[in-house]
């Protein structure tokens, strides 16, 4: 196997993992609404469903690719970037169309996560894969 850059993996890693927790954490308390499982009304639990379903395990699977410096880490990374950039800006077209006030716990994961997504995509987009 050949690897990759030891240290950006490593901290990409730690990234994809951190963000990983975030997407369980909140989805399974529908990010602030309450319990996921107890929710009655569908369209406010698809979010917190597709954190539990997609966003939490590409996320884990893919830090511990990075972390190992294998690439596929490295693919799984970018596929889980292209959810992290569908799910936030699907996030921040909700909180548009809903109006004033807009709580920052559900601002601040969107704007961090297409921000984290266009860095990794740029930095292993532009860049080798081998170091």
């Amino acid at each position: 196997m050949e690897n990759i850059s030891s240290k950006r993996s490593k901290t990409y890693a730690i990234c994809f993992f951190t963000f990983g927790l975030f997407a369980i954490i909140g989805s399974l308390f529908s990010w602030g609404k309450g319990w996921l499982f107890t929710q009655k009304f569908l369209p406010d639990v698809l979010i917190p469903i597709g954190d539990v379903i997609i966003t939490f395990p590409l996320s884990i699977i893919s830090s511990i690719g990075l972390w190992k410096n294998r690439k596929f880490g490295i693919t799984i990374g970018l596929v889980t970037c292209g959810v992290y950039l569908f799910g936030s800006i699907l996030v921040l077209i909700t909180v548009v169309w809903n109006g004033a006030p807009n709580p920052i716990h559900l601002i601040l994961p969107a704007i961090l996560g297409i921000s984290f997504s266009i860095v990794f995509i740029n930095n292993y987009l532009n860049k080798p894969f081998i170091d």
